[in-house]
């Protein structure tokens, strides 16, 4: 398994450069099922410990971490696997402000690499970041690794994208 940093290229499947020991190349790694456990395993080469859920339901499969401060979850489905992050903010729904709606739209115009939007089920606005990574088709341990870290990064720095966006609506 090459660590998260390696890269290696990715030559097409024909017999001409089909890697091989022989020539020298290093192969390609087949895509294989993704799993919570491959998931879990991946994420500790990060450096995280995911609190993976005790009772998993019979079609998804859900992990959880603390990242920067933001609650992070994983949920694996059967075609795809979600990486979503939660941040509660200081203002109540009650009250009826819509800046962090506003910022949510704001930033989801401009950035397609995960979207944001505000929950407003419970007593305090919670802004959610998401992105899907695809999984149907399997993936080997350097791109589950690496659309794990581009979409932990892209979660959250939409969180702060959002955060910096709502500043611009505050009413003092």
């Amino acid at each position: 398994i090459l660590s998260p940093g390696r890269t290696s290229t990715m030559p097409t499947n024909t017999p001409e450069n089909t890697p091989s020991v022989d020539n020298g190349q290093v192969p390609t790694p087949k895509p294989i099922a993704v799993t919570l456990d491959r998931v879990e395993s991946i994420m500790k080469e990060f450096g995280i410990t995911l609190a993976v859920a005790e009772k998993q339901g019979e079609s998804a499969a859900v992990a959880s971490a603390n990242l920067n401060g933001v609650q992070v979850m994983f949920a694996l489905l059967d075609s795809v696997l979600i990486v979503r992050a939660d941040k509660q903010t200081d203002t109540t729904i009650a009250d009826g402000d819509p800046r962090w709606h506003l910022a949510c739209n704001q930033v989801n115009c401009f950035n397609f690499s995960a979207k944001a939007l505000v929950m407003d089920r419970t007593e305090q606005a919670v802004v959610r970041s998401e992105k899907d990574i695809l999984v149907a088709a399997g993936l080997n341990d350097i791109q589950l690794s690496v659309m794990l870290k581009n979409a932990i990064d892209h979660v959250l720095a939409i969180q702060d994208a959002v955060e910096q966006a709502a500043k611009e609506y505050a009413t003092d």
